[in-house]
């Protein structure tokens, strides 16, 4: 369904300014558009992230969504709040004039918009927090003006001592990306059926011998296991997917996991190590 563009007006730019768009961090941030404020040509969609436990804001899923996913999997990024805008508006109007660039305006109102970055992540380096902006565009669309208009985000960005990036698809693994998604419902137990941390910590053992040992897809053994140990269907492959996406076992995730063609090779499993270093034995995987 097409999404309506609402009018920007002065009006309008306040209003969000007032709910806070744009503020916060984490579970708390808001971020200045989302897919219900603008039109898109591709995929909108929302997404519950690992990092901040919100629902996070895309606009195209090839190249929004998929850097989000690269970024969720980053073990140096903290947060990530997408849609930010670049406040306030007469900072990028004094950019653009300086440039000699036109500001982007609302076709309808002829009001300047406020601009956004797609990406502001916060990233630990060398023990420190520190903020590094992307801009996520498909080569193909780097057109004159939108060179322009990137490079008002880029001076405004510059002025704040942040780092920015564009990003295109030649920087996005799409491999990663799809593994991530494979993965991403199974980060948390509780939205896993028929799973908990007693029944992880019994196949976890059975899980890890068959796989190293069987020459057999990954679907079609775990599917044999959930028979052996009659479980649902489905319940190991889950298991699995917790376990990767919780960094218990080390897989190779730049390149693409393909359950029913091919066995999972584990590189190194710190489930066990992990588990004896907690009394209580219950999985509680801090979030990264």
């Amino acid at each position: 369904m097409a999404k309506r563009r609402r009018a920007t007006t002065a009006r309008t730019i306040e209003r969000r300014i007032k709910e806070g768009r744009g503020k916060g961090h984490l579970e708390n941030y808001k971020p200045w558009l989302t897919i219900h404020d603008v039109p898109s040509q591709g995929i909108v969609t929302r997404v519950r992230g690992w990092k901040s436990r919100r629902l996070h804001h895309y606009l195209s899923e090839h190249f929004e969504l998929a850097h989000h996913y690269q970024m969720e999997w980053a073990l140096d990024v903290f947060d990530i709040r997408e849609q930010y805008p670049l406040l306030p508006l007469e900072k990028t109007l004094f950019i653009a004039k300086k440039l000699g660039i036109r500001h982007p305006i609302d076709p309808r109102t002829k009001h300047p918009i406020v601009m956004t970055s797609d990406m502001l992540l916060t990233v630990r380096s060398n023990g420190e927090l520190k903020s590094i902006a992307h801009s996520i565009k498909p080569s193909e669309k780097l057109n004159r003006r939108v060179l322009d208009k990137l490079q008002i985000e880029k001076y405004y960005f510059k002025d704040l001592d942040i780092e920015w990036r564009l990003i295109t698809e030649n920087q996005i693994n799409y491999d990663l990306v799809e593994n991530v998604k494979w993965l991403h419902s199974a980060k948390v137990l509780d939205e896993l059926a028929y799973l908990n941390n007693e029944l992880i910590c019994e196949m976890e053992p059975v899980l890890y011998e068959w796989i190293i040992n069987k020459d057999k897809p990954l679907a079609k053994l775990t599917l044999d296991l959930d028979e052996k140990m009659e479980l649902p269907m489905g319940t190991s492959m889950n298991a699995v997917r917790y376990l990767i996406a919780n960094r218990l076992w080390k897989v190779d995730m730049s390149q693409r996991i393909l359950p029913t063609q091919k066995r999972l090779e584990i590189q190194a499993n710190h489930f066990q190590n992990w588990r004896a270093n907690h009394e209580d034995n219950r999985i509680s995987i801090p979030r990264k």
